[in-house]
């Protein structure tokens, strides 16, 4: 549902700029902040991932591909 209605704004916001209701650096803007907000959202995902795969590692006595020594 969210991908139809992300779908829908950027066809309303370019058939804005072509009609001339909008200037074309408000599409820009547009664009420039949803890239940016994708890119990160995807750092973050990743960065999550990371740190659980990391402390599952740790608490199961591997970590790095190695049995970690109990002293």
């Amino acid at each position: 549902m969210y991908t139809i209605f992300s779908l829908l704004k950027w066809v309303v916001l370019i058939y804005l700029v072509k009609t001339g209701r909008i200037h074309e650096s408000v599409l820009i803007k547009c664009q420039k902040f949803t890239l940016a907000a994708m890119t990160l959202f995807v750092i973050n995902i990743a960065a999550v991932s990371h740190v659980v795969e990391s402390v599952d590692l740790v608490s199961k006595g591997t970590a790095e591909g190695y049995i970690q020594r109990r002293v």
